[in-house]
């Protein structure tokens, strides 16, 4: 992989990031959270043609090598994976802890073995596969908390009560998770967009197009947000690439 510009600027000569251990190391380095600037970041595999999903309803399709590197690196660096309880289905989410060499000593600014997963759920309808030992915690509104509790099976202590994506963060950020990583859906992003509680996009750009049908990355309300690129990276199979939030906004 070929790194092109970091830092928001271009890079005069092209830096190699070996897809192995080593560019590992250099990848989590460039992807570590600044302990000034903790927040939100959302992470995406779209293809060239902006689909975000395959025929079969999941990014399956979309996967490759340079997005399976590069993933995960960052889970290794999160302290938590947010992420929609549609999402866990259809994604079959289960234990997100990333890659294995970078996970001694820990890189996570919470310093934990391995990430947290937080769903965000009305219901509490969570797969079977969901241990709340991992850990999981449900993240659902005040007026459904008795509810999610019940159906989720999840001990009490597990269950975050936050109406909108200030007070998820403000909650996730008071039990110690700094390096949040949305991973979806995209109706969820786009409520964390509009809010202006997403601190970074991160695309994994597949060199591939698929037609069709499918979903934007943000699905919902409109809202304006200007990014500025801050990385960009091209690998065998992908392209790379990091935009934060422009300066001078909230």
């Amino acid at each position: 992989m070929q790194l092109l510009w970091n830092g928001g600027r271009a890079l005069a000569s092209p830096r190699e990031i070996t897809e192995d251990d080593a560019g590992a190391r250099q990848l989590a380095d460039l992807y570590a959270t600044d302990p000034g600037r903790p927040g939100i970041r959302a992470m995406m595999n779209a293809t060239i043609d902006g689909a975000i999903i395959g025929d079969d309803g999941t990014s399956g399709p979309l996967r490759n090598p340079t997005d399976s590197f590069v993933f995960s690196v960052l889970r290794a660096v999160t302290d938590v994976v947010l992420v929609g309880a549609e999402t866990v289905r259809v994604e079959d989410y289960r234990r997100p802890r990333g890659r294995r060499d970078l996970l001694e000593p820990s890189l996570r600014p919470s310093g934990a073995a391995r990430p947290a997963l937080a769903i965000m759920s009305r219901t509490g309808e969570l797969p079977d596969s969901i241990r709340a030992d991992w850990p999981t915690l449900l993240v659902t509104g005040a007026a459904h908390r008795e509810q999610a509790i019940e159906r989720s099976g999840l001990p009490e202590q597990n269950v975050i009560s936050a109406e909108d994506p200030t007070a998820i963060r403000r909650a996730l950020t008071e039990r110690g998770y700094r390096a949040i990583q949305l991973e979806g859906g995209t109706t969820s992003l786009a409520r964390f967009a509009a809010a202006g509680e997403l601190d970074e996009l991160c695309f994994s750009t597949t060199h591939r197009t698929l037609g069709g049908h499918s979903p934007r990355v943000l699905q919902g309300e409109a809202s304006r947000t200007d990014w500025e690129l801050d990385l960009l990276a091209v690998g065998g199979h992908a392209t790379i690439t990091r935009y934060r939030r422009a300066a001078g906004l909230p």
